[in-house]
């Protein structure tokens, strides 16, 4: 089970959740989200990590391609994660620039079925350049995310195109105690939490952390 923590603000917290068997850590580069960094902090925290066995995200809402451009540069990331309205050219641009780089495209739903996504991934194979992997959130029009709100497992599981489609990530209100049920009602490739493992946004709990990582991999 691949398992991202997402909203890593600094390096002790990185090599923390590294530890306890994460596999990927998502660093927050959108300003007005509570568990945002900059390129400084992502630096700092690449560093700390060192030779472990972590994948860095770099997460972006609605960036310029420059914005996102640059960090990639300046950090050498081969993943990154889109959370806002990011057009299907939008993908196919930075597939381009970076021939390497694995593409999360996050969509957030409160949507009665997944047509929309089908709609967008036809207008992605038109470009060239569908995302590597899907991440389905729920809406909430407050936030592009880390809002603890639940996506609707049910109707996922019933219009996800596993075989047609990029692999699933599962996020949205993920917790310790509610993660095995996740996977086990909507069969993701991996899952994402944020606001779930924390005692306050971007202050990861460690027991928290632990704990969802050995759910999940149960």
């Amino acid at each position: 089970m691949w398992i991202k923590i997402c909203g890593i603000q600094d390096p002790e917290t990185a090599c923390m959740v590294a530890d306890l068997g994460a596999t990927a850590l998502g660093l927050n580069f959108y300003s007005p989200s509570p568990r945002s960094i900059d390129l400084t902090t992502a630096k700092e925290i690449q560093t700390a990590i060192g030779p472990r066995a972590v994948t860095l995200v770099g997460l972006f809402v609605n960036h310029s391609l420059l914005d996102v451009i640059t960090v990639c540069d300046a950090l050498n990331l081969n993943m990154i994660q889109l959370h806002g309205e990011e057009p299907p050219e939008f993908l196919a641009e930075l597939a381009h620039q970076f021939s390497e780089l694995t593409i999360i495209k996050a969509i957030r739903t409160r949507d009665s079925d997944l047509s929309f996504l089908e709609s967008y991934l036809k207008s992605c194979d038109r470009t060239g350049k569908r995302p590597d992997h899907i991440l389905i959130d729920a809406y909430s029009p407050a936030a592009y995310g880390g809002t603890g709100h639940l996506a609707p497992w049910q109707m996922i599981s019933e219009e996800y195109q596993y075989s047609d489609w990029p692999k699933l990530i599962l996020a949205g209100g993920l917790t310790p105690e509610n993660v095995a049920e996740a996977i086990g009602a909507v069969h993701p490739f991996g899952v994402d939490t944020a606001s779930g493992v924390e005692n306050q946004p971007g202050v990861k709990n460690r027991a928290q952390v632990e704990a969802f990582i050995n759910q999940a991999k149960k």
